[in-house]
């Protein structure tokens, strides 16, 4: 069989003629930039996922400064409460007893009684029968067996 020739226009390249030496800045400078892409990308990439993470920390950091407000109203409230005349009017009436101007006081009396009566006698509550361990035994497994 004789050899196939190739035309002109349909040339294949061989790996040799593809990197002669004329070419050699071309295809490392393509190898340059392609690696300089590569890394610019995984950059962004990252650049982004860092965004995404600062984002919802941001979030959680507004959510517990709402919380904290909240709180700290409420305290100041207490506060605000525990300073003003009235709180000093009912600590005084509860704890120390003290009356205002004006009011009735109801002192409650009680009887006396004498202290034998204040007692009741125990009243002593019948020994349950003894039962032999075997026969309880008995019980509770048959009990158990007619049971739905």
């Amino acid at each position: 069989m004789p050899p196939v020739r190739r035309s002109s226009s349909s040339r294949n390249h061989t790996f040799r003629e593809y990197v002669r030496p004329s070419r050699i800045g071309v295809h490392a400078l393509t190898l340059v930039l392609v690696v300089l892409s590569l890394w610019m990308m995984a950059s962004f990439v990252g650049q982004i996922m860092t965004g995404a993470q600062l984002e919802q920390r941001r979030a959680a950091l507004i959510a517990e400064n709402a919380r904290i407000e909240a709180t700290n109203r409420a305290l100041l409230d207490q506060v605000e409460y525990a300073e003003s005349p009235a709180y000093t009017e009912q600590i005084a009436r509860e704890q120390l007893g003290l009356a205002a101007e004006g009011d009735t006081v109801v002192l409650p009396t009680f009887e006396d009684r004498p202290a034998s009566d204040a007692t009741p006698t125990p009243v002593a509550l019948p020994a349950p029968t003894p039962q032999l361990n075997w026969r309880a035994w008995v019980q509770a497994l048959t009990a158990a067996s007619d049971a739905p």
